[in-house]
């Protein structure tokens, strides 16, 4: 069964997704996705020859690209209010005054820092879409009788665009590997928090990093 159900998230209607399933996006339009995410590379710390060889590489990774791709750069503003509980949250369990004192340092440098400067998080994804593939919708007989419109043969959709996606994505990434940039493709929990902070952007911090308390304790620690 896919993630949305009409019954229960009425506003799917007004969305261009029609499921995540599988790990992939099937479109309203008879599209399906694959969504890729990657890090990020800081090209003005590189030397100049680094930076030939990264310019160089990307150039060999555009022109290997022989189908459509999108890349996108997602920049949100960030709420870190959550995060500062989790870190109060940490110290109450901790039974070390030195680390105690290291993490209320640590919170005022972070409130501090927050004051005076806008926290920002910056992710990057590659899209790549099918080709429109043939939809088959809820009849008019039942549109008729109250039944929501949707696409019924999603699994025949998947299956057709597994065959056509799964060379593209592993052709996308080992070239990302080829320039230094860790990709790996989104499954279907992290495609649902993707798109519903898009459609909901007032829900950040917490919910956005997806920052866990074991791995506060581990950056604290270690």
């Amino acid at each position: 069964m896919g993630v949305f159900d009409a019954k229960k998230i009425s506003t799917q209607q007004h969305l261009d997704v029609e499921d995540i399933r599988d790990n992939l996006v099937v479109l309203k339009n008879g599209r399906v996705a694959v969504i890729i995410e990657t890090t990020s590379l800081n090209f003005d710390l590189l030397d100049g020859k680094e930076q030939d060889a990264r310019i160089g590489s990307f150039a060999a990774f555009l022109n290997s690209i022989t189908f459509p791709i999108q890349i996108v750069i997602r920049t949100q503003r960030t709420d870190i209010a959550k995060y500062l509980k989790l870190l109060d949250k940490y110290k109450q369990k901790t039974t070390s005054d030195a680390i105690v004192n290291q993490v209320s340092i640590y919170q005022e440098f972070i409130n501090n820092l927050t004051q005076s400067t806008q926290v920002l998080d910056k992710r990057f994804y590659a899209v790549i879409p099918t080709n429109k593939l043939p939809i088959v919708t809820t009849g008019w007989l039942k549109q008729l009788l109250g039944k929501q419109k949707r696409i019924v043969n999603v699994s025949e959709l998947l299956v057709k665009a597994k065959e056509e996606l799964y060379p593209k994505r592993d052709h996308i990434l080992k070239q990302f590997t080829n320039l230094g940039i860790a990709a790996r493709q989104l499954q279907n929990d992290e495609l649902i928090k993707l798109y519903y902070s898009m459609y909901e952007p007032d829900r950040s911090g917490m919910e956005i990093l997806n920052i866990r308390e074991e791995d506060v304790e581990r950056g604290i620690i270690g």
